[in-house]
Order: structure tokens, then sequence, then C-alpha cells
């Protein structure tokens, strides 16, 4: 059994009530917005503010749940036969626990069906951020999320669908098979979350609250990424690359000099005054150093972005320490520098301090890239369809290492991939490999030539060697005895017929005889 109260609750102070004593109690007296007289009971708040008592708008169920606990359950109702059908239900349920037919488990995935879907999501992405991930990723994951959500209308935890999700997916032809598979993870981590499962360290346990009693989207299934990429990248070229950073260096400057409207349109004519020029040379090199240590570290665009001056070190193997917060595969690792590289960089963050970042890598890079292109006259598209965007520098980097003879376990370390196949077939592009140069790189395999022969030696029998008609008995080992001849007849072909010796005497066939030398 079970009752159903209004709970008390407090509110603000109406702004027109007026305060009385009546037996010894303060009581607040107002007119609400029909002019009806009201009075409540006042009180005073936490902070010491004026409140007035009032009874809830919707009734509470109060009842003893299967395990002999006293609880209080809002109802949501402001009827109270409607309130009471909850309540019924309520103690029916306690009933079934206590008799063993439901679980308390089952009782609590019940609870989270009446809580928005919105809300699951909001907790998952709080969870995710507790967990330290890359808040760029935490982002993006809860944009997904809700869009989807959205695009689906999953509204509650009752709604969530995989062949509702498989098609909102879908019905958007733009979409790289790597988007669609980094949505396919998400919803599937997402459903497992609401399972029960939380990561401690490496290791799943199911020792989170279960929302869910199993994931509507495990086994959600993904796309073939290489048989399906929507913007494959292009390696830029040696060459390509020393006019990027030329162009880029000097861009800012060039464009400030430039004339946009007039007769001198286009013109680098413009002034451009003392204390700007060295700001816009040092913006300059910023971005060329941007994309030189781009291609020559392997870095992600948001690694590069959150490095700070204290996570370079330039010692006598110098290197840059990737914290694990900032990394894509969490895991802290470090990345040699060129001496090069290393000494631009020392000079780059010389005076800072060492929380200070690295570089100011601004939001619109690819903008910016773009714009770099074509300053450097290369083009963003080639006529494969190849496409030079910020991450296609990375895959200059595994690129180069190949061209450079650098063997496939060292690249595949270098580039920090789990899988060597990635880093062989996604970020090497095959089209800058010279294959003709690695054939001549193999072992030379030389065969000696044969010695001159002449004809009229191999023809000509020695002198006093009588060329006697008949058949030359075999002399050969094989199925016949040691010493035994035969003179079952040898078939000859002209001058095929000619048995050579160990000591290289040529014995003549029937054919040929002293007369027939001459």
């Amino acid at each position: 059994m079970g009752t159903l109260i209004r709970k008390v609750v407090t509110r603000s102070m109406p702004a027109d009530a007026k305060i009385v004593t009546r037996k010894g109690v303060r009581v607040a007296q107002w007119k609400d917005r029909s002019g009806k007289k009201r009075t409540a009971e006042v009180t005073e708040g936490r902070d010491g503010s004026l409140r007035i008592k009032t009874e809830a708008a919707t009734w509470t169920a109060k009842y003893r749940d299967g395990e002999g606990v006293v609880r209080e359950v809002s109802t949501g109702c402001r009827d109270k036969q409607a309130a009471a059908a909850v309540l019924k239900d309520l103690t029916t349920q306690a009933d079934k626990v206590a008799a063993g037919i439901l679980s308390p488990t089952d009782v609590e995935i019940a609870d989270w069906q009446a809580v928005p879907l919105s809300v699951h999501i909001t907790d998952y992405i709080e969870s995710l951020k507790e967990r330290k991930l890359n808040a760029e990723r935490v982002k993006t994951s809860e944009t997904y999320l809700n869009a989807d959500a959205a695009g689906c209308r999953f509204k509650m935890l009752r709604d969530l669908d995989a062949a509702k999700l498989r098609k909102h997916l879908n019905a958007d032809k733009s979409m790289s098979a790597a988007t669609y598979n980094w949505h396919s993870k998400l919803w599937t981590a997402f459903g497992w979350w609401l399972c029960g499962k939380r990561l401690d360290g490496n290791r799943p346990m199911m020792t989170g609250e279960k929302r869910l009693a199993s994931n509507p989207f495990d086994g959600f299934g993904t796309k073939d990424e290489q048989a399906d990429r929507k913007r494959q990248a292009r390696a830029l070229t040696e060459a390509e690359l020393t006019r990027l950073l030329d162009a880029t260096r000097k861009r800012p400057l060039t464009e400030a000099m430039t004339i946009r409207t007039g007769p001198d349109k286009g013109l680098p004519v413009a002034k451009v005054s003392e204390h700007r020029i060295p700001k816009l040379q040092r913006l300059g090199r910023e971005r060329a150093l941007i994309y030189k240590t781009l291609v020559l570290t392997g870095l992600r665009a948001n690694e590069l972005r959150t490095l700070e001056c204290r996570d370079l070190s330039f010692g006598d193997v110098p290197f840059v320490s990737l914290r694990h917060s900032n990394e894509k595969s969490r895991k802290g690792s470090t990345v040699p520098l060129r001496s090069d590289l290393a000494a631009d960089l020392r000079e780059w963050i010389k005076g800072r301090e060492p929380g200070d970042r690295v570089f100011a890598v601004p939001k619109g890079i690819l903008r910016i890239l773009d714009r770099d292109l074509k300053a450097a006259g290369i083009d963003k598209k080639d006529s494969d369809g190849f496409v030079v965007h910020v991450h296609a520098l990375r895959h200059s980097f595994g690129t180069h290492l190949s061209k450079a003879g650098v063997a496939p376990r060292v690249a595949q370390a270098a580039m920090r991939h789990s899988n060597i196949n990635l880093t062989m077939n996604t970020y090497t592009d095959a089209r800058l490999l010279d294959t003709a140069e690695a054939v001549e790189r193999l072992p030379s395999l030389p065969i000696a030539k044969d010695p001159p022969r002449t004809v009229a030696p191999l023809v000509a029998p020695k002198t006093g060697n009588q060329g006697k008609p008949g058949s030359i008995a075999d002399r050969s080992t094989g199925s016949i005895a040691d010493g035994q001849e035969t003179t079952k007849p040898r078939k000859t072909l002209g001058l095929t017929g000619f048995v050579g010796s160990r000591d290289d005497k040529i014995r003549t066939c029937d054919l040929c005889t002293p007369s027939a030398a001459l």
C-alpha cells in the first residue's frame, strides 16, 4: 500500500505581498493574476530571504519498494485519480521485486525510461569530459549525437533504433565512409554506456548505472574507408613543399601591399607602416613553420594546436613530447625532430614561458592553406581527384618516409599507427614513389658469357683420327652395366649429335670423314 501527498515547497515572495501575524505565525497576503486573494505562511530561505510556503502542484506517491525502503516519487500528475494509477503501478512493481519476479536492476531501468534522451546525452558527454578526452573530439561527439537524435526523432530511450539511424546516415550522400564510421562507433559506445559499461583504465567493466537492458546499436557495422573515400589526400612533392613554404612566408606582407581597387589594382605598391611590417613578417614565418612542423613530424592539427613550449626538448636528440590528453590515441608519445626544424623551433620560442602555446593555430587554417596553395601556384585538387588539405601534410610525411627508403615498421612507429596497413596504404601516396629508382637499387646478378667457339675446330677431326663407318658404341652410364657395349645405332641429326667429354675431346659422328673435313 502507499499514499498520495502534496509536498510543501517554498517559492519567492510575491512582489505586492503584505506580511501580517496571525496567532504568532507570519502570513503573506497578496492577489493573484485573476484578482483572487491568496495567503501563505512565511519562512526564511537558506540565504535569509523571505519566502512563502505552498503545496506542490502535482501529487507525490509515497510507498515501500521491493527491498523495504520507503520512497517518494513524483507522479507528475495534477489529477488525484491519475496519480493513484501511477501509485498502483509502483506498488505492483514493488510486490514483483519482493516476490523475485523482477530484479532491482529491472526497476532501475524502468525508471530511466521516463527521462528525455537529451538528458542521457548530456550525462554521457559529461562522462567523456571527466575522462579528460580531447575537448574538440568531445564537442564533435556532442554535436553528432544531438544532430542524429533530431534527424531520427529520438526523444526517449524507447525510440532508439539502429535501422532508423542507418537510414538517416545513408540519406546524406556527401558523407564519407570515415564520417559514417565515426557516427556508427559513437552511437555504439553511447549504447554501451547506457547499458552500464565503464572504462577502468583500459578495461571495460559493467560498473555503471544501467539505463538500458541491451545495446540497440550493438553490431551496427562500419563501411570500408578505403573503398569509399570522398576526399583522398594528395601528398606534396619536395618542390611543391619548398614553393609552399616560400609563398606562405611572403603572403601576409605581399597581400598588405597589394592594391585592391583602382588603376593599380593587383600591384604590390601600397604603403605599409613600419611598425606593421615586422608583425606581418612574423605571421608569415609562423604559418610557414606550422606547415614545416606538420610535414616533418606528422603531427595532427589539434596536436600541434595544443603544443606548449614545455613539450619541446632540445637535447642531444631533440623531440616533441605529446601529452596523452592531446594525442588522438591517448597514449602519450615522443616525436623526434629533424635538427634544422629543432633549430627553427628553438629560435621561435625564445623568451616564451613554458606554458605558452608554441603556435597560434587559427580555426580557419584550412581556408588559409587554400590561399597559400594558390599563392604558390599549387592546385588544391589534381586530375585524379586527390585533394590537398591540412591533414594531407601528414600524408606527405608518411609518403616521404617511404620515398626515402625508411623501413615500413619504422615508418609505422613514426606515424604512430597501430596498423601498418594504414601507414603503407592510406598515408603513402604511391604516385610519388620512384619505382624505377627502387628497381635500380636491387642487387646486380651478372651472368658470365660463354667463351667464343668456332666451327672449324669442332668439325675437323684430329690428324690420324680416321672415321669409321657404322655406329658408335654408346658408353654413357645408365641402365647398361659398366663395361658393356651396345651395337644399337644412335640416331643423329647432322651436326647436332656431338657428345662432349670432360676433357673437351670431341668425337665425330658416323657421318664425318677426313675427306668431308677437307
